[in-house]
């Protein structure tokens, strides 16, 4: 269908611009790009459009596919496999792939040497900034250090309450020789942050560090410690407007929508249904089953295979057509029975009393067998 329609769509434009602007075609069809014998036409939705070869590869058109350009299309620019160094980059030299010269890289940590004609491990650094893995000291700040990284020194830190030795070349702990012996607070001593209300400042090795408090929490200061945020002392109450001032979880029915209520969450109200075709029951804030809520909100009853209690399988028929959701009948049969009919939907369900029980007529309910007459 999709290659006729673009045949049609073709068709049409030949009509308009003339038909040696506009070439029709079938899907899947190929041919011959004059003006690059590294591309090829290709049909997609009856015209024909313009599609490359891979690198190296031009268009056979006899066989009708892309295959290794071995001369064929383009002479080759230098001769296969052929290694000479670049001069923009010493880790790296230029290499002859398929006619055309090719930019190559030199595992980390080596160099092209021009004289092997070939990548060296850089000991010497000729190529290199730096000879990998050495270290020496960050001049910036004594507790770090910097590592030579694929040529390159990069900065690292020590651990917290460590300073960088350049004797040793190690990260040794700091007793006054980096950051000094004085310090500034009491070791976990905590205190408010008066920069931010939902966390506080802690002292971790003789330094006073941010610490955020818990999602939903602030930093009482009294008491010392996170605390949930119940009253919005620092983080701001959000919240829609019927769910600002009533409880977490509070529910209510929706307006001429029996099968619907509101509920807030967290200060959201969202709007939830009942399923399996119950409808909210507002005295006991629950789904019920129809006959139990007095609702009427004028929409029709639900209908269709599976508009039975529960979403079960029932049929518009009998005692139950054009009677309300709930009314009670009693075994087709007439006499004396434990068996009863409830409609739903216009549809008879069938009950069985408890053992021992027999449905009274009388008082639409199951009693004893004494009370019913029949």
């Amino acid at each position: 269908m999709a290659q006729l329609r673009g045949v049609a769509i073709c068709l049409i434009v030949s009509l308009f611009v003339g038909s040696s602007r506009a070439e029709c075609c079938k899907d899947g069809e190929t041919k011959v790009d004059a003006d690059d014998c590294t591309k090829y036409l290709a049909c997609c939705h009856g015209e024909f459009v313009s599609k490359s070869c891979a690198s190296g590869s031009y268009w056979h058109s006899d066989l009708e596919v892309c295959v290794v350009d071995d001369g064929q299309c383009k002479p080759p620019t230098c001769v296969e496999g052929d290694i000479k160094l670049n001069p923009e980059n010493c880790a790296g030299y230029l290499q002859c792939v398929n006619g055309n010269i090719v930019s190559q890289s030199c595992p980390s940590g080596d160099y092209f040497n021009s004289t092997l004609n070939q990548c060296v491990e850089d000991t010497c650094g000729v190529c290199l900034s730096c000879t990998e893995g050495s270290k020496k000291a960050d001049p910036s700040d004594c507790s770090k250090f910097q590592i030579c990284t694929n040529g390159v020194y990069v900065s690292q830190s020590c651990a917290s309450g460590y300073y960088w030795n350049a004797l040793s070349k190690e990260c040794e702990e700091d007793n006054g020789q980096c950051k000094g012996t004085e310090q500034s607070c009491t070791e976990n001593e905590i205190k408010v942050n008066p920069a931010d209300c939902a966390g506080y400042l802690q002292c971790i090795n003789g330094k006073l560090v941010a610490r955020k408090c818990s999602a939903t929490q602030f930093f009482n200061p009294t008491l010392g410690q996170c605390e949930v945020d119940t009253q919005n002392v620092c983080i701001p109450k959000t919240c829609d407007s019927d769910c600002c001032d009533v409880s977490n979880n509070s529910i209510w029915p929706v307006e001429k929508n029996c099968s619907a209520f509101y509920q807030c969450v967290d200060g959201k109200k969202f709007e939830q249904r009942c399923s399996n075709n119950l409808l909210y029951n507002s005295q006991i804030e629950q789904c019920d089953y129809p006959w139990n809520v007095d609702c009427d909100d004028g929409s029709p009853p639900p209908s269709g295979p599976n508009a039975g209690p529960s979403g079960t399988y029932c049929e518009s028929q009998g005692r139950c057509v054009g009677q309300r959701d709930g009314t009670m009948f009693a075994d087709a049969s007439g006499g004396c029975s434990s068996n009863y009919v409830v409609c739903q939907c216009e549809c008879e369900v069938n009950f069985t009393c408890s053992s021992g029980l027999l449905y009274n007529a009388l008082v639409k309910s199951c009693d004893w067998a004494d009370n019913v007459k029949c």
